[in-house]
């Protein structure tokens, strides 16, 4: 359209300077003509079904960083909050999102090493909400999740693609998509690590209503922190079957999968005790349910 426009104009000069700035303005649109749009992009393919990096995923572990290192846990030492991130990203920029081992995280685990209390360590399997509530409540636990390590990942996404650096925003794997994705990988290998810095008496709640067993098989649980508990640290394990507040009692100790991890317990010559529906915690499951008929607790000594 321009082109023939400029043409009409053209027609109309009379002198040889006006045939020459028509040229001029007929090559240039030609040129223009010929160069690709730089808005006109293409945005990678979306390779997995997974919700791709999170927006900002530099800005907020940075930011996290600091927030733990000045407000959270000052006691987790001095550490380079850049040189973590970098350390990081490393691990998983321009590669195949389901060729993350766990030793790639060595590096940047080593650099968000910190100890865990004595007391303190708490695992959770399908009591997640319950278990982060109570442990900041109590101020008592430091689960995974308030460690330096958790807290810079926890509910984040990250992965890489070969065919560019940084993260992959469009796209990652799901969990179960592949053995040795970024983010299963880097939960390993934390959990591990995490699960051998347990010292004293270590507490586990597991889900009795699950229909799934409380202690299953493929959790992270079960799998990682289970073997690496160092019974030469560990003087005592508390087991908290949790229900949830309407039911179903599914599961108690001694019986099903319960069972089967208390005999594992005994198996590596770690001293255990079991509580059903440990009452501290089911006050906290009341809070927001008073009306619930498990919550008519009897305080009576």
């Amino acid at each position: 359209m321009f082109f023939l426009i400029s043409q009409h104009f053209c027609r109309k000069g009379k002198s040889r300077n006006d045939a020459t700035m028509c040229d001029l303005v007929l090559l240039g649109l030609v040129a223009l003509s010929l160069t690709k749009s730089p808005v006109a992009t293409v945005a990678p393919k979306k390779e997995w079904e997974g919700h791709g990096s999170s927006n900002n995923l530099k800005e907020i572990m940075i930011g996290r960083c600091f927030d733990y290192l000045e407000n959270v846990n000052p006691s987790a030492g001095v550490k380079d909050c850049a040189e973590i991130w970098e350390e990081f990203l490393k691990v998983f920029s321009g590669k195949d999102p389901c060729s993350i081992k766990e030793q790639d995280y060595k590096q940047f685990l080593h650099l968000v090493e910190h100890d865990i209390p004595v007391n303190q360590s708490i695992f959770w399997s399908q009591t997640r909400e319950i278990t982060s509530k109570f442990s900041e409540i109590t101020e008592s636990f430091m689960p995974l999740e308030a460690t330096l390590t958790g807290y810079l990942a926890d509910n984040l996404n990250w992965c890489g693609s070969r065919s560019i650096k940084g993260p992959n925003f469009e796209s990652c794997p799901k969990w179960n998509d592949c053995e040795n994705n970024a983010a299963r990988s880097f939960w390993r290998s934390a959990s591990k690590i995490y699960a051998s810095k347990a010292q004293g008496v270590v507490t586990v709640m597991l889900n009795g209503s699950s229909t799934a067993n409380a202690f299953r098989d493929s959790s992270i649980f079960a799998e990682i922190e289970v073997g690496n508990l160092d019974k030469a640290k560990v003087t005592l394990v508390r087991l908290w079957i949790i229900d949830n507040l309407m039911g179903p009692d599914n599961e108690s100790c001694g019986s099903g999968s319960v069972g089967k991890l208390e005999l594992i317990l005994v198996e590596k010559g770690i001293k255990y005790v079991c509580v059903d529906n440990y009452r501290p915690v089911q006050i906290l499951q009341c809070i927001n349910k008073a009306d619930s008929p498990t919550c008519n607790l009897d305080f009576a000594p």
